[in-house]
C-alpha cells in the first residue's frame, strides 16, 4: 500500500523519468483515443470535509475529486471543461475501487458497482505530449492553485490499453521512492 499524505502528493510521469525506455507511457492513458481501463483501489484515512482531489490529470484537465457529499468527474474537451456529479457517502478504512473505461466514444465512471456517469463522447478527451498523472492533489504543488491535498492510501492501480495491461502497481515494492510496475513496463507512481 502506498499512504499518501496531504501535501505531498505523488505522480505518475514516467516519460518524464524514463522516456527511452518506455513504449506505452501510462500516465497519457487519458489520452489515448483507443480503448483504456483505469482501474484504482484505494482508502480513506480522515472523512472527507472539504473538496479533495484523488487524482489529476494534468496539463489538460480530466480529475476526480471527492467532496463531503458524492464525487466529482472534470474533464477537459476542445479545452471546455465539463463535469459529472453524484452523490456518495463515504467511510474510513473501507476500500473504493474506482472504474474509469473507455470504449470507443463511451466513458464510463463507477466506483464499487455504483455508476457515477455514463458519458458519449462526440469529441475526444483533450491530450498532450506531456501529461501526468497527479494523486493526492489537483495540481502539483509549485503551481500554488486547485491543490485541493488529501491523506488517503493507494492499494492497486492497474491500467489498460486496449485490450493489453500496461501498467500494474500493487504498492508494495518500491524503489528510490518509486512504487515497482509489475509489468516491467518502467510506469513508476513517484514521489514529487
Amino acid at each position: 500500500m502506498l499512504r499518501i499524505e496531504e501535501g505531498s502528493p505523488w505522480a505518475m510521469w514516467p516519460n518524464n523519468l524514463v522516456d527511452n525506455f518506455i513504449d506505452n507511457p501510462a500516465n497519457k492513458i487519458f489520452d489515448h483515443e483507443g480503448s483504456f481501463t483505469f482501474n484504482l483501489t484505494f482508502e480513506l484515512v480522515s472523512p472527507i470535509v472539504k473538496k479533495s482531489a484523488l487524482f489529476a490529470k494534468l496539463p489538460s484537465y480530466l480529475g476526480i475529486d471527492l467532496e463531503h457529499d458524492g464525487i466529482s468527474f472534470l474533464f477537459t474537451i476542445k479545452e471546455k471543461t465539463d463535469w459529472r456529479f453524484a452523490p456518495f457517502s463515504w467511510e474510513t478504512g473501507v476500500e473504493y475501487k474506482l472504474i474509469i473505461i473507455k470504449v470507443k466514444n463511451h466513458l464510463g465512471i463507477s466506483i464499487n458497482g455504483t455508476t457515477i456517469a455514463n458519458i458519449f463522447l462526440e469529441d475526444k478527451l483533450d491530450g498532450n505530449d506531456n501529461s501526468h498523472l497527479v494523486f493526492g492533489a489537483g495540481n502539483f504543488p509549485k503551481n500554488g492553485f486547485n491543490l485541493n491535498y488529501m491523506t488517503l492510501i493507494l492499494h492497486k492501480l492497474i491500467i489498460t490499453r486496449d485490450t493489453e495491461v500496461i501498467s500494474d502497481h500493487d504498492f508494495d515494492t518500491f524503489i528510490h521512492n518509486k512504487s515497482f510496475d509489475k509489468t516491467g513496463n518502467c510506469n513508476f507512481v513517484h514521489k514529487i
